[in-house]
């Protein structure tokens, strides 16, 4: 069978081929409910042809403002299978960049997934465009909003009047035709609207596919992170092209529950939330008795030695059976205990993480990509994984190093430029290559390996370069650090703003009977000040001289989207911490 051109086609050739008794599954009411693929596709005409009823266009814009769920999914599907443009926007977006994206994209409409979400958002949609708010749950935000059930039965109506209407529609979508238009989170700055089309997000889609075996209408997937990013949202479609079923987690916080529940094969993760586990694990085993976690410390210290390319010896794989027995087996527990493999990306991952979890026998597999990509330019296979790089490159797509160590990209993953944007489009190319931002380079055997971010690269006041992210991932490995930011440019040395993870603090205060009333008493601490001075010690002495923390600050804070200080997939945004703290960091510096 040909490979997929649309997203109209990929949805198509899936209902046709797979017949998935359980294509969609998200909880309504505190159970799991679950769509066919026949039910999917009906909902689907009949959201295309509703948005059609109430005067969308082929290529025109439709904002989707919603929790993940199955019906995220179905409204994305319905918006393209009108031939209009999707334009996703973030739960957790700031209340002035919804009502930018609102303005920028020229939404005609908006599909708003609960109450609290339109609420959130009403004043900037005041301010905005929209002729018409659809509520996804159902529930009358306004006398004018039209309800789900509204949608569904206003496109039916349409498809009896008209048969042949939902097939003219799809039928007159091309490859090269806009698909979404996707706002970067902005970790830099104002965002930029990233145009991907049709061919663009398929062709990611088949590709990515193509290098794993999956089990149609067996496989089962857990999805967790938001589908308004690329990453998931382009993990959906290859889920849906290959048949696996997809669960929906109801949240971050319920997702170790939800993985006992789902038991998933398969699941797409960022870092962070793999270093959570390992945290959860690790703060578990500081309460039980030192015998056990004496082993614990063993297992994750033969873990540490794990390498996924060579057959270890005879010794070390018996040791590791007694680990597997007697630790690992309870890390596999806590995932559900049927996981194949895990593909992370969004952020770099830790080296020593991906040894603990690959040797744990839960197989991470780490990739790399942009919003400007769709997202995939490479990934580890199950057969190729060398940890601490990002992979071999996915088939057709191409990439050169320029002369300053630059990450170059060309494919057919590329996208069309940034919306309402050329002097941004032209600047993002290198003749007809395109510049992702970071430093790396490719190794002798076609492994890809990222090393920083050529924007986040620090050259000191003496002429030096400091790669921050390698030195805040060293320090991140501490069970008593959150997140670590490094600065320094123009800077005679480099320094650091140290967030704690508070449950392991409170944990170690609890052992070493620390008595405290506020988190701010319990920085003050003697032992806590030695323990986060001797975690900065042991870094530096894996340093350079010059890439050395000479002095650094633990705040009493923690770092959350909501204050605008992540990403929705967790990324530290460097610009608005670093001036939040612009004072702190200045006192670093003075003579």
């Amino acid at each position: 069978m040909d490979a997929p051109r649309t997203l109209c086609e990929l949805l198509g050739k899936s209902v046709e081929t797979h017949h998935n008794p359980r294509m969609l599954t998200s909880k309504k009411g505190g159970r799991w409910e679950s769509f066919s693929s026949d039910e999917v596709y009906d909902s689907v005409r009949r959201v295309a042809l509703g948005l059609y009823s109430v005067g969308v266009r082929p290529g025109d814009h439709v904002a989707l403002y919603a929790d993940s769920n199955a019906y995220w999914t179905i409204a994305d599907l319905g918006i393209i299978h009108c031939g209009a443009v999707n334009i996703p926007i973030y739960v957790t977006q700031a209340i002035p960049q919804i009502e930018f994206i609102l303005k920028d994209s020229e939404a005609k409409g908006i599909l708003i997934g609960s109450r609290a979400l339109y609420d959130r958002a009403k004043d900037a949609l005041a301010h905005s465009n929209c002729t018409f708010i659809v509520s996804i749950t159902g529930e009358k935000f306004s006398p004018e909003t039209i309800t789900w059930s509204e949608l569904l039965e206003m496109g039916g109506d349409a498809g009896a009047r008209n048969p042949g209407k939902f097939e003219e529609l799809k039928g007159g979508i091309k490859e090269e035709d806009l698909a979404t238009v996707i706002y970067t989170s902005g970790t830099t700055g104002e965002p930029k609207g990233v145009m991907l089309s049709h061919g663009n997000l398929v062709s990611n889609a088949v590709d990515c596919a193509s290098l794993f075996v999956f089990h149609s209408a067996q496989d089962v997937a857990l999805t967790y992170l938001p589908p308004s990013h690329v990453f998931e949202r382009m993990i959906l479609y290859l889920y849906v092209l290959t048949g696996v079923q997809i669960h929906y987690a109801e949240s971050i916080e319920s997702l170790p529950q939800n993985l006992l529940e789902v038991r998933p094969n398969i699941m797409t993760t960022v870092p962070r939330m793999l270093e959570k586990a390992f945290e959860k694990a690790q703060s578990h085993v500081e309460k039980l008795p030192w015998h056990k976690r004496g082993v614990f410390k063993w297992a994750i210290a033969l873990a540490l030695q794990f390498d996924t390319e060579k057959k270890m010896p005879l010794s070390y794989r018996i040791k590791m059976a007694i680990a597997s027995e007697l630790v690992y087996k309870n890390l596999r527990k806590a995932f559900g205990g049927r996981i194949r493999f895990i593909i992370s990306g969004g952020a770099a991952l830790r080296p020593d993480l991906a040894r603990i979890f690959c040797a744990a026998g839960i197989t991470v597999l780490q990739g790399y990509g942009l919003t400007e990509t769709s997202p995939v330019i490479s990934v580890n296979r199950l057969d190729r994984n060398r940890i601490g790089s990002v992979g071999p490159l996915i088939p057709n797509v191409s990439v050169k190093i320029a002369g300053d160590g630059e990450i170059l990209v060309d494919g057919p993953n590329v996208m069309l430029g940034y919306y309402k944007n050329q002097d941004a489009t032209s600047a993002s190319y290198y003749t007809c290559w395109l510049r992702t931002g970071d430093i790396g380079y490719v190794d002798k055997d076609g492994f890809l390996y990222v090393t920083d971010r050529k924007k986040d690269l620090l050259k000191t006041s003496g002429g030096k370069f400091i790669a921050p992210q390698e030195i805040e991932m060293i320090l991140s490995r501490s069970l008593y650090i959150d997140k670590a930011i490094v600065i320094g440019d123009k800077r005679k040395f480099a320094s650091a703003l140290i967030f704690p993870n508070w449950d392991a603090l409170k944990s170690y205060a609890e052992k070493n009977q620390i008595g405290f009333d506020s988190s701010g008493e319990l920085l003050e601490n003697p032992l806590v000040k030695d323990l986060y001075k001797k975690i900065i010690d042991e870094t530096n002495a894996n340093l350079s001289h010059w890439e050395t923390i000479k002095k650094f600050a633990v705040l009493d804070g923690e770092l959350t989207i909501e204050a605008d200080y992540l990403t929705p997939t967790l990324k530290m945004k460097r610009r608005n911490v670093e001036n939040r703290y612009r004072e702190l960091i200045e006192d670093f510096y003075k003579e």
